[in-house]
């Protein structure tokens, strides 16, 4: 399923997603897609961002962190203050091991490669209006050329891929894709027990006070967009917290 183009901006630029210190948020975040919640909610005329992370490289994100970690920005689990319909990181920057002596070697070599490969991503979308619907981990692409290069081949060699579903970038919106409603068919599921993310590998849910979880806006495939990343990354909001929880689920 598509939703309009209106309502949907893939690769949108930091200025556009977060409130302000744009220089940090820049330094750690990737954003991935802009999406008007008019496709979920036809009188809610808001924007909400799918975020992901560039510290995604050989350990779990903000697992021994703990001592900045928030109600939003736990293990695998990064929160945002929404502010005017963008976003500001509403822990301290130290939350990121980047900035510890023991790790930050490491995490400059992981956010050097997953910001090239975003990079080449976003260009290749700006070329050919389509992602790069594979993992590049272990490759070593140096071109926009080379990508569709290598696309050609694999189509040419019958590689069998899909594209995301949601405009050829998101894996789903609000439960609406067709993944969604066969895994809930197959399966008996009810909408509300898949609104309690209970039947995922997901390390934290985003609750509010009242143990409510946030509402569910949409998924995709974190390394359809970077080098090093999670198989699946969801965004949560809640309009009255003015929250905005992105979470990363590994399979």
């Amino acid at each position: 399923m598509n939703i309009p183009e209106h309502l949907i901006k893939p690769f949108p630029a930091y200025e556009d997603v977060f409130y302000d210190d744009i220089e940090n948020h820049r330094k750690h975040f990737l954003p991935i897609c802009s999406v008007n919640l008019q496709c979920i909610f036809p009188k809610r005329d808001e924007w909400v961002h799918f975020v992901s992370v560039k510290e995604i490289y050989g350990v779990s994100l903000g697992d021994e962190t703990q001592a900045y970690h928030t109600a939003f920005c736990k293990e695998d689990m990064i929160g945002f203050d929404v502010i005017e319909g963008k976003y500001k990181f509403e822990a301290d920057w130290n939350y990121f091991r980047i900035n510890e002596e023991e790790y930050g070697e490491d995490q400059e070599e992981g956010y050097a490669l997953n910001s090239e490969d975003y990079e080449l991503r976003k260009q290749l979308y700006q070329k050919i209006h389509s992602i790069y619907p594979y993992s590049t981990y272990d490759s070593d692409f140096a071109s926009v050329d080379e990508l569709v290069q290598d696309l050609t081949v694999k189509h040419i060699m019958g590689w069998e891929h899909s594209y995301p579903e949601i405009n050829g970038v998101l894996d789903d919106i609000g439960f609406q894709s067709e993944d969604w409603q066969e895994h809930m068919s197959e399966y008996g599921d009810t909408l509300g027990e898949q609104l309690a993310f209970e039947q995922t590998n997901l390390i934290h849910v985003p609750k509010n006070n009242k143990g409510e979880v946030l509402t569910y806006i949409g998924s995709f495939t974190g390394y359809y967009f970077q080098a090093a990343a999670a198989d699946n990354v969801y965004l949560f909001y809640d309009r009255e917290l003015a929250k905005a929880v992105i979470c990363f689920e590994y399979t």
